[in-house]
């Protein structure tokens, strides 16, 4: 498949290169109204193309919209696990800084780390987590000060509820 995949106008897959296969059956899952079809071709997918992040964002993305939260957190260490080994950086989100990869670079595996990144603070938010997704969505602006990936309006609502429960989120930082 050459360039992004559409579905019903909308971007679906992330990668350029996606083997034709591998499209077919994401475009598949996409096209499919019933979550348990869409989560066994999408385990398919991950089983038969284990290095293709897309399927791996697409399985976490799948779970989040079906508020499966636990299972789209999972998914999302894993998929932070897969991107940092392809992209040779740690996998420790919190040992990262803006020298550690090329964050912002298009069809780079450190880019799709970083929205893998952004939901993981998403989710935790969405489980009430929030001074862990504090914590993440706060390393996702350090490693994207322009705010590209679009963290910066899910890290303004963590730090809105830690400054109602009267917690700093910097001393909060400082002691973690």
């Amino acid at each position: 498949m050459n360039n992004i995949a559409l579905f019903e106008g909308k971007q679906r897959y992330f990668s350029d290169n996606l083997p034709d296969e591998l499209g077919l059956v994401l475009y598949q899952a996409s096209g499919s109204k019933d979550p348990l079809e869409k989560e066994r071709l999408l385990k398919l997918a991950l089983e038969r193309w284990p290095t293709a992040l897309d399927t791996y964002i697409a399985l976490y993305k799948l779970y989040f919209r079906t508020a499966r939260y636990r299972e789209a957190e999972q998914q999302v260490w894993r998929t932070l696990h897969e991107s940092s080994r392809q992209g040779g950086f740690t996998r420790n989100y919190r040992r990262l800084t803006r020298d550690s990869a090329a964050w912002l670079e298009d069809q780079a595996v450190s880019r799709l780390y970083l929205f893998s990144l952004k939901a993981l603070g998403v989710i935790r938010l969405r489980r009430g987590r929030v001074r862990l997704a504090h914590q993440v969505l706060s390393k996702l602006l350090e490693l994207d000060p322009l705010d590209e990936i679009g963290g910066g309006n899910f890290h303004a609502i963590a730090c809105k509820f830690i400054e109602e429960d009267g917690d700093d989120p910097v001393e909060y930082e400082a002691a973690v």
